[in-house]
């Protein structure tokens, strides 16, 4: 069995890391190979690199009973916590699908850079720990059906069209103005987590040559909405401020400070 999956998704490794040896100059953490578990048979089969290439290490019952088409990166206590990407096969299928993994590459790469650090600092993220609610990402009742919040969220986009930063800064202010300060954290916590995997999915598929994924930008609006506007507003970031891409707590903070319509020097 084991040889079996292994050699079902040799040649698909080797693809994928041909297409990332291809893209690897856009950011560090595309030079990066972190463990991806493929999701088959109700079991996690997991792979990591090693001298060059992809090969099984471990196969863990499935027991949180993971959906066909997951794509998702977190820590797995079977690999001492390190982040993982866990997906099913049929994400090698096409090119758009695989870049779909360095999209959960940039969320194992913030894990293990500053992403627990970051979350001391959220009471939202402290306080989901302390009561085991470890799907607040996913599950949190932020108000998007809220008419004054659709109103601004809209206009916002308008302004990201127009290119006016002077807008943009004020619209920006309005939203977070109509949110509780637990709202705000959840959506600036959004927007730089699955802002940024957007940026670079996006950097690489531009790249590539391949559709972008704007998904979230047309109402309704729901969480892929922080998607889109966080990685347009990491998009202004890293112009006023380049070095801020290979920085990325300074993204995060720049969301949440609003620094992305300030001059460079204050980001």
């Amino acid at each position: 069995m084991e040889r079996d999956i292994a050699l079902k998704y040799s040649n698909k490794f080797k693809a994928l890391l041909k297409l990332q040896d291809e893209v690897k100059s856009i950011h560090p953490l595309l030079s990066e190979h972190f463990p991806i578990a493929i999701v088959e048979d109700k079991q996690l089969h997991i792979f990591e690199y090693k001298k060059g290439s992809y090969s099984l290490s471990h196969i863990e019952p499935d027991t949180m009973d993971i959906p066909v088409g997951v794509r998702a990166a977190f820590p797995l206590e079977c690999m001492q916590n390190q982040a993982v990407v866990v997906v099913t096969g049929e994400v090698f299928n096409t090119v758009s699908e695989q870049v779909i993994i360095f999209h959960e590459f940039v969320h194992c790469y913030q894990y293990h850079n500053c992403e627990m650090q970051l979350r001391e600092h959220i009471d939202l993220a402290k306080r989901s720990v302390n009561t085991g609610n470890y799907s607040w990402e996913l599950n949190y009742p932020f108000p998007y059906s809220d008419n004054q919040y659709i109103e601004i969220t809209r206009s916002l986009f308008e302004s990201l069209d127009k290119k006016d930063d002077k807008l943009i800064g004020s619209t920006r202010r309005k939203l977070k103005e109509c949110l509780t300060t637990e709202q705000v954290d959840y959506m600036v916590w959004q927007e730089w987590k699955e802002g940024f995997a957007r940026y670079i999915e996006n950097q690489v598929k531009f790249f590539l040559g391949i559709n972008l994924n704007h998904g979230g930008r047309d109402e309704p609006f729901r969480r892929t909405t922080f998607y889109e506007m966080g990685s347009r507003f990491i998009k202004l970031i890293v112009q006023a401020s380049p070095g801020s891409l290979y920085r990325i707590e300074e993204l995060y903070y720049a969301l949440k400070y609003d620094l992305f319509f300030e001059t460079s020097e204050k980001i």
